[in-house]
């Protein structure tokens, strides 16, 4: 594989400053981050920046800029960095044209903001593509509708009692009809797996906060992953320390009388879709489409899904990555053990993908897992956590009640501009071959 397709970047990002030292920090940041910072008229981008740190800001200022973004990039969102101390007028201009940022020093928040919204843009565009594919099958398909609820929101406040939990309150108080405040970290984690909120708001009181363990323990818990958690700040400089200890939506606290009851609204409108996307993802099925046995998508909507995402590629100038995964369990593959063993192992690969991931059947042993949007380094990370997973788990072969493991092995390719699904697939076979055709160190017996 070339260099100049192995350092590809995650995303590139338009970005307007007002002087050059400004674009060059912003640059080296997101260069350190794997993101490619370039000017607006370079082409389409992921995401759109706006440095306004420093400057006047104006409703027709905002309009301006931001139509000139959406000219290059129509489908790219649109954030603005702006001044902690820019007025409530002028925040509520920007957020009619995109997402409103503070920053002040480090830029950690804002690069970890940028990740979290190119991850939702993933999943929305994968469920319009496979949506396509399916319709495009000919075939009887099911799938249930992608549809939010009516349901009034239902918000958490986390955090000790004070200024900013009576200044949440307030906010949250007109916008939902049930909102539950707690004071620990483990009440916190206890009401969100039982009660199902739409949206929570952590008060942290330092660095080493149990709410920031809380916050970690909710990316990993599949029902409540993608809950929006707004951390409030006091100082401008604990941004960067929110985005370090896993947060990804931020907020001052003397923004919170303004603007969390908007950011609010709009976290949980948008969470509510995108679950209800996630839900459509792992259910669609029908005749020809899933593998009845592992649960893995067939051949056949490889072919149809897999072309479809190799020209989105070629349109968006996007990365695809390509996962081989081979499984060999204990028992022989003909035997009923090692089928049961199989498709116990394919079913867990399944979940340990990401929702925007296409995992396909294209052999008795053998999967394909396509990834959108995804370079060589990612695609490696989710190879080595599949292996993790798979070859740490016991299963059980059936009736006979005995144990039995797994043994993995993968190999990744990275799509070259302008190469069909055919060839992707025969690429990362070809990569398993050459992994497996390397001579393992002889070894010896002291003497």
């Amino acid at each position: 594989m070339d260099s100049e397709t192995a350092t590809a970047p995650r995303a590139r990002i338009a970005c307007i400053s007002r002087d050059e030292k400004s674009l060059e920090a912003l640059t080296v940041n997101f260069k350190t981050a794997g993101y490619e910072i370039a000017s607006p008229g370079s082409g389409a981008a992921d995401l759109c920046l706006v440095d306004l740190r420093g400057q006047s800001v104006s409703a027709k200022k905002a309009r301006s800029l931001a139509a000139v973004l959406r000219h290059r990039s129509a489908e790219a969102s649109i954030f603005f960095l702006i001044d902690p101390a820019l007025a409530q007028r002028g925040r509520a201009a920007l957020r009619r044209f995109g997402e409103v940022i503070p920053a002040a020093g480090g830029c950690e928040h804002l690069i970890e903001r940028c990740r979290q919204m190119i991850r939702l843009r993933n999943i929305a565009e994968e469920a319009g593509e496979r949506m396509k594919s399916l319709a495009s099958l000919n075939r009887l398909v099911e799938f249930p509708p992608i549809a939010t609820s009516d349901k009034p929101l239902k918000i958490l406040i986390a955090g000790a009692p004070g200024p900013a939990a009576s200044a949440c309150i307030n906010a949250v108080r007109h916008i939902a009809e049930d909102y539950v405040c707690v004071l620990t970290a483990g009440q916190a984690l206890r009401a969100m797996e039982l009660q199902g909120f739409d949206a929570a708001v952590f008060l942290s009181s330092g660095e080493n906060d149990p709410l920031f363990s809380v916050t970690r323990a909710m990316h990993r818990n599949k029902t409540i992953a993608g809950v929006p958690i707004i951390h409030i700040a006091d100082k401008k400089a604990e941004l960067p320390v929110l985005a370090k200890r896993g947060a990804n939506e931020f907020m001052l606290r003397q923004h919170v009388s303004d603007d969390l009851g908007v950011r609010i609204q709009l976290a949980a409108r948008r969470y509510r879709l995108l679950r209800s996307m996630r839900v459509f993802l792992q259910a669609c099925n029908g005749e020809g489409v899933r593998d009845n046995a592992s649960g893995a998508f067939t051949s056949a909507f490889l072919a149809e899904h897999g072309a479809r995402l190799c020209a989105r590629a070629d349109q968006t100038d996007r990365p695809l990555c390509a996962t081989l995964v081979h499984l060999s369990p204990d028992h022989q593959y003909e035997s009923a053990p090692g089928r049961k063993v199989l498709h116990q192992a394919a079913r867990l690969m399944k979940r340990v993908t990401r929702a925007e991931d296409v995992t396909a059947r294209i052999g008795p042993d053998t999967f394909l897992i396509l990834s959108p949007a995804t370079i060589q380094s990612d695609a490696r990370a989710l190879a080595l956590r599949i292996d993790g997973v798979l070859s740490n788990t016991v299963f059980r072969g059936g009736n006979d009640q005995m144990l039995y493991s797994i043994k993995v092995s993968t190999a990744i390719c990275m799509r070259r501009q302008g190469e069909a699904i055919e060839e992707v697939v025969a690429n990362a076979i070809k990569a398993r071959r050459n992994a497996q055709s390397a001579t393992p160190p002889r070894r010896r017996s002291p003497q």
